[in-house]
């Protein structure tokens, strides 16, 4: 019998079946997403253990590992939904042969990142396996099946129960001594050694027989079946599947490690290689522990603003999960740089509302690169970098200045990230940056260094990495350098027009930070006459370019807390332009003309050095612009999910909130639904924030039936613990939280809900709960028009 529905879920289609049950792709209709559900088959022992250790499990939020949204239980069989990962399994990449071995190890690399992970949280696999491993479109592998897992907290080790798939699982399980987290190392060695030789590491006529082997027979070395492995790599597989657990890693930080160690030393090896180039950098990058993060954010926020789904509410909630790059982002957005939008921009989800997806996601990208690499080690050389990065971007967006540019900000993103190449190198590869340096000096051009020492330009660095981040193809072909020495053709589309200013603001620059001042004028006619076909400037407008961009950037750099009063690079720009190097009066004038209420730079230099620059902001300060935000909102044609995020944003930053959601009622189900939601962990939240409208003795139902609003400043205080139902409970572990009910016509259509972790951290003053509810009553307002 075809199965058309497991609860509330639709099934689409069959994706597998094994011997505990099947894999389905089916529709939720109450989050509109495609998800995966694996049922459990009917009479399965200990279902309900399953389902509870499950619903603990569902808490691991990784990105290597696919997230488990809900369980259930279905005409008297369970299943377990989870995130619909769009690609295949492991096992089927290996139905085709062994994978190449720097492949492997980086597949294992992300896989013990989760593993590290789920055993911080007391969590145990138990079932790595390839057929459990899932790889995304981009290549992402992640776990999944986590389940079925353990906990290792109460994990009896005298327990005999058999637990996995036997060619995967470890001897410790099999002889009943008992399992741990190297249990789950030790099936991932066997995945790995299967990797490398295209192999099961162990097989049999019969489960009995593999189930002996694995126990007592020793693993064939994997170059037995792989001649060309390498021994370093081979001594890691076999270390890691030691019989006795003391011979292996004894966590999974140590095997990573072990694994990075050698993938680094492959990549110095194929050094000149070009593509060996590129993917060994990659690999230095994600090897950093700060550099995953980067890429994961400036990914996700190019992949959001790609997709024609996702919604303001995405993009603002992965912004607002950085608190500097939120201020710096609403500060900036608020300079005149931006006056075209009216200024007055409060919160990050009015500022992609009014300002669209890409140009707000052009901003956070260059914040975001900005605030890395101004924080790395090789200060110095690497500064000026970022500067001169920086400076590039301004300058494009100045020679823009009066012509027909769809977006200036793209300009802007294009030429700074043009640089993108050499500030990784110069940070990741400093010894081949002074190499490249030292060949210049020489008589080499840049390309011409780079390529000898890396195998690479520096450009064609800084697009591969940009394209592995999402870039779209348009930001991309921005980046490209133009061949040096020609004479630039005339633009026949946009994105050619748009390159030739990316690389003409760039060789401005670089003339005006390497050419003699007495060369001055020769320099710019060359410049001049290159792209003359192209763009159409004088010698004047372009040395106007460079004093405007300069002052551009001492008003940007004031606004995002960069220090450029010290850098070479400004010092030779402004004398090469004519400017004088010093005149402190002329640079404070310059920055009060240039920002909003700053009343120069001293005050604001003086300011920063009693407060740290990423102190939280008042409060009611922010509430306050909030609440202006929502009225000019409101008074305009708005979209009411727009108004709604808004207020939900305000409530969210305003008091510094774990997590802000909102709630509105479903009729069909008569229950108060989340719909929307900012904060931690909130995406695994939503799903299962929601309770039954029919009358209960708990705080939720006394919020909705009496439309009042509740403040609980510790829910464990004796007075409230019987009144916090378990669902919550079971699903929150914050202390404080506030109710806001919606009521419209005496009826509870919705409800603001927002936590905070710690128990009485919640101290609201009067004026604090007057604007929150100033808040609630803005989102009354909007729904009331909209009705």
């Amino acid at each position: 019998m075809t199965i058309k529905r497991i609860g509330r879920f639709t099934i689409i289609r069959e994706l597998g079946r094994g011997a505990q049950g099947a894999v389905y792709l089916a529709y939720d209709p109450q989050l509109d997403r495609q998800v995966a559900i694996k049922t459990l088959r009917p009479g399965a022992a200990q279902t309900e253990i399953l389902l509870r250790e499950a619903r603990i499990v569902s808490k691991l939020q990784h990105a290597n590992i696919v997230p488990l949204h809900d369980a259930g239980e279905s005409d008297g069989s369970a299943y377990l939904v989870c995130a619909y990962i769009e690609g295949g399994t492991l096992a089927t990449m290996l139905q085709h042969g062994a994978l190449p071995a720097v492949k492997s190890a980086e597949i294992a690399c992300y896989l013990l990142d989760a593993l590290e992970y789920a055993h911080q949280h007391g969590v145990m696999h138990l079932d790595i396996k390839p057929a459990n491993i899932m790889i995304g479109q981009r290549g992402q592998p992640m776990l999944t099946d986590f389940g079925i897992a353990r906990l290792i907290q109460g994990q009896s080790e005298a327990s005999r129960e058999v637990v996995g798939s036997p060619q995967y699982m470890a001897p410790e399980s099999i002889n009943g001594e008992g399992v741990n987290a190297s249990s789950d190392l030790y099936s991932l060695g066997i995945v790995l050694y299967e990797m490398v030789t295209g192999v099961v590491a162990f097989q049999g006529e019969n489960v009995m027989q593999i189930l002996n082997r694995v126990a007592h027979e020793p693993v064939a070395a994997p170059s037995a079946h792989n001649a060309e492995l390498d021994e370093k790599l081979e001594a890691i597989i076999l270390k890691s599947v030691g019989k006795r657990r003391e011979e292996r890693y004894p966590d999974a930080a140590a095997m990573r490690a072990a694994l990075k160690e050698y993938l680094g030393g492959i990549g110095e090896a194929a050094a000149n290689d070009s593509h060996s180039t590129l993917d060994f950098l990659l690999r230095r990058m994600r090897s950093k522990s700060d550099f995953p993060a980067l890429s994961n954010i400036i990914t996700e926020i190019n992949q959001i603003v790609a997709s024609e789904s996702d919604s303001a509410n995405k993009l603002a909630r992965v912004i607002l999960q950085d608190f500097a790059l939120t201020n710096k982002l609403l500060r900036l957005v608020n300079t005149v740089s931006y006056g075209q939008f009216g200024g007055n921009i409060s919160t990050i989800s009015k500022a992609v509302v009014i300002m669209g997806f890409e140009t707000v996601r052009n901003i956070a990208m260059s914040l975001i690169m900005l605030e890395f690499m101004q924080n790395k080690s090789l200060a110095h050389q690497l500064k000026d970098e970022v500067i001169a990065a920086f400076f590039a971007g301004v300058v494009a967006t100045q020679l823009a200045v009066g012509r027909n540019i769809r977006d200036a900000e793209e300009l802007m993103i294009c030429a700074m990230f043009q640089n993108l190449g050499r500030m990784l190198v110069t940070y990741y590869f400093f010894e081949e940056s002074q190499e490249i340096a030292r060949l210049i000096e020489q008589g080499l051009t840049e390309e011409q260094a780079a390529i000898k020492v890396l195998g690479l330009t520096h450009n064609e660095i800084g697009i591969g990495v940009a394209r592995s981040w999402s870039f779209p193809k348009r930001l991309l072909d921005g980046m490209e350098k133009l061949p040096q020495g020609e004479a630039v053709k005339k633009p026949k589309t946009e994105a050619e027009h748009m390159k030739a200013t990316v690389n003409m603001a760039n060789e401005l620059c670089v003339i005006a930070a390497a050419t003699a001042t007495q060369e001055k004028a020769q320099a710019l006619n060359r410049l001049r006459l290159r792209y003359q076909d192209a763009i159409d400037i004088s010698e004047r407008k372009l040395n106007d370019a460079l004093e405007s961009g300069l002052k551009e950037l001492s008003r940007r750099a004031m606004t995002l807390e960069i220090n450029t009063a010290r850098s070479p690079l400004v010092k030779k720009v402004r004398q090469w332009s004519g400017l004088p190097v010093e005149q402190p009066a002329a640079e404070h004038r310059e920055q009060r003309e240039g920002m909003n209420g700053v009343h120069g730079i001293e005050s604001v230099l003086n300011a920063e050095a009693q407060e740290d620059a990423s102190a939280r902001p008042d409060p009611e300060t922010v509430m306050g612009a909030g609440i202006q935000d929502v009225t000019n909102s409101l008074v305009e044609d708005f979209n009411l999910n727009d108004v709604l995020l808004m207020v939900l944003e305000t409530i969210y930053r305003g008091l510094g909130f774990k997590r802000a959601i909102i709630c509105i009622r479903d009729n069909k189900s008569n229950a108060m639904v989340a719909r929307m939601g900012l904060g931690e962990d909130v995406d695994a939240v939503i799903p299962r924030f929601r309770f039954n409208l029919a009358f209960e003795p708990d705080v939720f139902h006394l919020a909705v039936d009496k439309g009042v609003d509740i403040v609980i400043e510790d829910l464990r205080a004796e007075s409230i613990a019987s009144k916090v139902p378990a669902w919550y409970r079971g699903l929150i572990d914050a202390q404080s939280f506030i109710l806001l009910p919606i009521v419209i016509n005496k009826k509870t259509l919705g409800l603001f809900y927002a936590d905070m972790q710690q128990a009485n951290s919640l101290k609201l003053s009067e004026r604090q709960l007057s604007l929150l509810r100033t808040l609630r009553n803005q989102a009354v307002l909007a729904i009331k028009q909209k009705m």
